[in-house]
């Protein structure tokens, strides 16, 4: 009878230690220890006196060991923003129109105009000595005709005398009627309005925006040089 429980016992408790070993490496490999801690349960519960007389400090220390802890899942890193692209400028800006810049003043200048003038003609016998003497002549003639004897002489002298101050007289009359008729040229300064081209203001378009520019001299052909956005002027 003793023989027969020795052997009972032997059994009962190699059974029970085979299923703490199977319990405690399942427990290792879970996450859950209380999943194999009841599925073993009920042949714990089968050889619990063989184990409380053969293996009491076995049981306990294995039911006694903490579970081990989950990992921790590693965070997935957030993917990193592709930078922006640069952008792309054009090379030469579209000309959409060009307006003068016209500046008013005043300068001198002169003016000059054809003008009609009378004036007398140049005189060759300015004593009029050929009038005096043409007019003494007459004057005398007249005169021999008067009277006779000494105041036939009289009246020729008289005659004569007042003959050459009449024809003198008379010339310097024909002289003073004796006019040409010319034209000179008057010339006056005067003030005029001017108008000048001091600049020119240029509109244009790039990279999708307008705008306008301010230019000595007006530009040629259709486009402008730029760069990164700017004009090269």
């Amino acid at each position: 009878m003793k023989q027969s429980v020795l052997i009972a016992s032997v059994l009962g408790g190699g059974i029970a230690l085979g299923a703490v070993g199977v319990a405690g490496i399942q427990a290792m490999k879970s996450s859950k220890p209380e999943t194999a801690i009841v599925a073993s349960a009920p042949l714990a519960q089968a050889s619990a006196p063989a184990i409380q007389a053969l293996a009491p400090s076995a049981a306990s220390s294995t039911l006694a060991q903490p579970a081990p802890q989950a990992s921790t899942p590693v965070a997935a890193t957030a993917p990193q923003p592709k930078p922006a692209p640069k952008p792309v400028h054009a090379t030469h800006a579209k000309i959409l129109g060009v307006t003068p810049i016209r500046e008013a003043g005043t300068e001198p200048k002169q003016v000059c105009h054809q003008e009609q003038v009378v004036h007398q003609a140049p005189v060759q016998d300015e004593n009029r000595i050929a009038g005096s003497v043409l007019g003494g002549v007459v004057g005398g003639l007249l005169g021999n005709q008067v009277g006779g004897g000494n105041g036939k002489k009289a009246a020729t002298l008289i005659g004569a005398l007042a003959g050459g101050y009449a024809g003198n007289r008379v010339q310097e009359g024909m002289q003073q009627r004796d006019q040409v008729t010319g034209t000179r040229t008057i010339c006056n300064t005067e003030e005029t309005k001017t108008e000048k081209i001091v600049g020119y203001n240029v509109r244009y378009s790039l990279d999708g925006k307008t705008g306008t520019v301010r230019m000595d001299e007006k530009p040629k052909g259709k486009t402008l040089p730029a760069k990164d956005g700017k004009l090269l002027i």
